[in-house]
């Protein structure tokens, strides 16, 4: 079996890492852990003061009793229910970024096997060691790091993860691109943050809890998925004032046929349509054309293509 610090050494870019093979040193406890961040930019400032303090693990702790206890469900349910959508299997490797307390990391743990490997990682030094103090398993792997510049190889991990941060990254964008590069083509990205479903937004309902903390009024960053993200689909979750976006890696755009011709009056194909655009012509003389073709079922588009071939 592998040992987690040969894992680690497998998974890291060392192009992206200021430390070589030789120079890493493991920290922690039972778990044991590297400290892969030696500079912070001002993307990480926000972060760092909330969670990289002596009272950091007790103030999130706090918080997320209230948050549990306040959507009325368990916390460790919750967590199960969403990671179930990663459909995690024995011997995969699945990166949690941003893991916080580390309440996912045991999840994943179960669900990948002995045989698999959990990657976590976390830009709070705090959190981390408090992880990796208490964790007992062999088959975790914690790095210190900068989930907007992941310390990891392209294309390494069967599923990335992340629930409760990414509204406060410096670069959203740049956050989900991280996670998309480091995940397996087919494999698969799930991530999700407060925001308050939009039919809820002018209710008492939810104007309690954007008026409770402003991340909550945070839209979903659809606008940022990778080019090539397929299978997308969307959940709300925890009183619909949280979402999590869930899609798989692939390598190109969906696999779909654009020359197919429509039967009608326009006639044409998706890609005719878009790039065999003709020059506008006076709005009754194009109408005349089309009233011809459905009288005579003909395709407008058919027509134009033989009258240019006989120039």
């Amino acid at each position: 079996m592998i040992d987690y610090k040969s894992e680690l050494i497998s998974s890291l870019d060392f192009t992206k890492v200021s430390l070589n093979k030789d120079e890493l040193h493991l920290c922690g406890g039972n778990g044991n852990y590297a400290n892969l961040l030696f500079e912070t930019t001002k993307d990480d400032e926000v972060n760092q003061e909330m969670y990289d303090t002596e009272k950091s693990v007790t103030i999130y702790r706090n918080f997320l009793t209230w948050l549990f206890s306040t959507f009325e469900i368990s916390e460790d349910k919750f967590r199960k229910d969403c990671i179930k959508h990663l459909e995690l299997h024995n011997g995969e490797k699945v990166l949690v970024t941003s893991c916080g307390l580390g309440e996912d990391v045991a999840i994943c743990c179960d669900a990948v096997g002995d045989s698999g490997f959990v990657h976590a990682q976390d830009l709070s030094l705090q959190f981390i060691d408090y992880v990796a103090q208490k964790t007992t398993r062999n088959n975790v792997v914690f790095t210190v790091s900068n989930a907007l510049h992941l310390p990891y190889k392209d294309n390494y991990f069967d599923a990335v993860y992340h629930f409760g941060g990414i509204n406060l990254f410096g670069d959203i964008k740049q956050a989900i691109s991280e996670m998309n590069r480091v995940g397996k083509v087919g494999g698969r990205i799930l991530f999700g943050d407060e925001s308050v479903a939009l039919h809820l937004r002018e209710t008492d309902y939810g104007k309690m809890f954007i008026k409770n903390n402003k991340l909550w009024e945070s839209y979903l960053p659809l606008e940022y998925l990778p080019l090539f993200a397929n299978n997308i689909w969307i959940r709300y979750v925890l009183g619909n004032c949280f979402f999590l976006i869930g899609f798989e890696k692939h390598a190109d755009l969906p696999d779909v046929n654009i020359d197919v011709e429509h039967i009608g009056h326009r006639g044409g194909s998706v890609r005719k349509r878009y790039f065999g655009e003709l020059e506008g012509v006076d709005e009754t003389l194009k109408n005349k054309m089309y009233d011809y073709a459905k009288e005579n079922k003909k395709s407008v588009s058919r027509m134009l293509e033989n009258m240019i071939r006989e120039i």
